[in-house]
């Protein structure tokens, strides 16, 4: 069974954006607020919104800081759809 884990900080704009585009495609995921993690989780280096499936990061981008950043470029529906079913 796949895991898909949408990672984001509070008030990140482009969050409900990218939440939208998943639960349109009807699909179950996981909600992951950056600021209720460990300084040290490693989730806390993605931007927000970030997308992983299976632990592998298909939108956003791994950071080298846990200050967060913002993820830029929103998916498309379709090419979110071909990374979500590859």
């Amino acid at each position: 069974m796949e895991q898909i884990q949408l990672i984001f900080f509070q008030d990140c704009p482009n969050y409900s954006i990218v939440k939208n585009l998943l639960t349109d495609l009807g699909l179950s995921f996981e909600e992951i607020e950056q600021s209720s993690l460990s300084e040290i989780d490693p989730l806390r280096l993605f931007t927000s919104p970030s997308i992983l499936k299976n632990g592998e990061l298909i939108f956003g981008q791994k950071i080298n800081t846990a200050m967060g950043g913002c993820s830029l470029n929103l998916p498309k529906k379709s090419d979110l759809i071909y990374k979500l079913k590859d």
